[in-house]
């Protein structure tokens, strides 16, 4: 599998990540075999190049030099119960998007069909359908140049890091359950805009605004304390503010919050 090469994906799931997931690999080059088993989630993707709709499992397999499995957590094994009768070769690689499966039991579901499963996890945020996903990936039975083409495959959607699977529940916490507290983040400061006198429209446009450059300064490598300090001067209203949602509980409760979201 390298990287350079173009590919042709079986995307499994035409929800919002499976749809997301195919845009992007086909707007990247690859092939992608979208199938769903309802026809309404396909519909948009008739027309877009790059892109095979299909409501047969069997057609979407065929061909495909990987498959990314894009359904809902319970809806997994049963997926890949009815994938056996089509995999033909013996050594296949297939990944799952379900947050709460490990790469151990995505082996052994697939080693009842396959002597060589080499099987990874990938997991995108939500902001993967903005093409900002920060994408987390495992893998079991798979070469480390062959991950690091898988890494480079999934780009298309965000970033993607790799990242140990005991690490995922936290990794998991900050990635995707991240996106909703990052949210609330937004929509407090959206309110005490309002309180202040903003419309809630200009407060929305300044906090996006404000976050979108804050993103911007971290990927210059800088410390965020470093970053904080250019920005707090002695007395005046930066540390003001600061002071007091230190006192509301600003950082231990983003810390609770953080820790009570990756116990499993």
């Amino acid at each position: 599998m390298e990287k350079e090469n173009t590919l042709t994906v079986a995307v499994l799931g035409a929800g919002n990540i499976g749809s997301a997931m195919a845009r992007g690999l086909a707007g990247s080059g690859h092939t992608v075999h979208l199938y769903n088993r309802g026809a309404a989630r396909l519909e948009s993707f008739g027309s877009m190049p790059g892109v095979v709709p299909t409501q047969s499992l069997e057609d979407a397999l065929r061909g495909a030099d990987l498959s990314l499995i894009c359904v809902e957590g319970h809806a997994v094994m049963p997926l890949i119960g009815a994938m056996g009768r089509f995999l033909e070769s013996q050594s296949v690689v297939v990944g799952s998007c379900a947050a709460a499966i490990s790469t151990e039991e995505l082996s052994e579901a697939l080693g009842r069909f396959v002597s060589q499963p080499k099987v990874f996890r990938l997991l995108p945020n939500i902001a993967a359908t903005a093409g900002k996903s920060t994408n987390l990936l495992c893998a079991k039975g798979i070469g480390n140049s062959d991950l690091s083409a898988l890494q480079s495959i999934f780009e298309c959607t965000g970033t993607t890091l790799i990242v140990e699977e005991r690490l995922f529940p936290a990794a998991m916490a900050l990635s995707s359950c991240g996106i909703a507290y990052a949210m609330r983040y937004v929509r407090a400061t959206m309110s005490a805009g309002v309180q202040l006198g903003l419309s809630p429209a200009v407060a929305e446009a300044i906090t996006a605004g404000v976050l979108d450059g804050t993103a911007a300064l971290l990927a210059s490598g800088k410390h965020p304390e470093e970053l904080i300090d250019t920005v707090t001067t002695p007395g005046g209203l930066t540390i003001r503010g600061l002071n007091a949602m230190e006192a509301a509980g600003f950082t231990p409760s983003v810390i609770a919050g953080l820790t009570a979201a990756a116990k499993v």
